[in-house]
């Protein structure tokens, strides 16, 4: 496949990820004000697991060729880089926070409050099916487009971040995509020193999973 073609596809992926979102966010509306709250996680949750299948598609033959040639070292590799990502991520955090009108970014608001209201679609797909989408988007995608390895992880780290922050309320909020671009960062390192995207996959899952899990047990103890 030629670079060009490459391209194109990570393009038309984002643009895709994009109008998906709009959607995830119309029916999110719909499903939320259901009387019914099983209706409304399954509703939820189904959805997105149709915006992963629509996206896994387009990498199926590298999906399966990469599950085959995964190795256990590749788990070593992939903690390592994330936790470099999630130490940086929380000083960065901490110094924005010191400049920005609010504490944490306006995604981080809206995934709290999905999470305390709606904690089976949120951490269903929070936990497992989020992190495998952006994954495939904001990594493999771009893995065969940049021959230079910071190149490659220094662009993965921005879009990754950038995309983060569509809902920022305000100019200052756009810093955390120093933030988010760090922990994108160390994820795609992971992917290019592994040539595997599962590594990034359970980084990004494990990441999510503990960040989750650190909110939950915050907020039964009224933190």
């Amino acid at each position: 496949m030629s670079k060009t073609k490459k391209i194109g596809i990570a393009i038309g992926l984002f643009f895709l990820y994009v109008l998906l979102s709009v959607y995830m966010e119309v029916s999110f509306k719909i499903c939320f004000n259901s009387s019914n709250i099983w209706i409304s996680n399954i509703s939820l949750i189904l959805s997105n697991v149709f915006v992963l299948l629509v996206i896994s598609l387009v990498f199926i033959p590298t999906l399966v060729k990469q599950l085959k040639s995964f190795k256990k070292e590749y788990v070593k590799i992939a903690y390592k880089n994330w936790f470099w990502g999630l130490l940086i991520m929380f000083v960065c955090n901490i110094l924005i926070s010191q400049l920005a009108a609010q504490n944490i970014s306006t995604n981080e608001a809206t995934n709290r409050n999905l999470l305390y209201n709606m904690p089976i679609y949120a951490i269903t797909v929070m936990v497992f099916v989020a992190p495998i989408i952006e994954e495939l988007i904001f990594r493999l995608s771009l893995k065969d487009i940049f021959n230079n390895k910071w190149v490659y992880c220094t662009v993965s780290g921005l879009t990754f971040g950038l995309m983060h922050l569509i809902s920022a309320t305000s100019a200052v909020e756009l810093l955390y995509t120093i933030s988010y671009g760090a922990l994108g960062f160390f994820f795609a390192k992971s992917v290019y020193e592994t040539n595997n995207i599962y590594s990034s996959i359970i980084a990004h899952m494990t990441h999510n999973g503990l960040i989750i899990s650190i909110l939950l047990l915050g907020n039964s103890l009224g933190v």
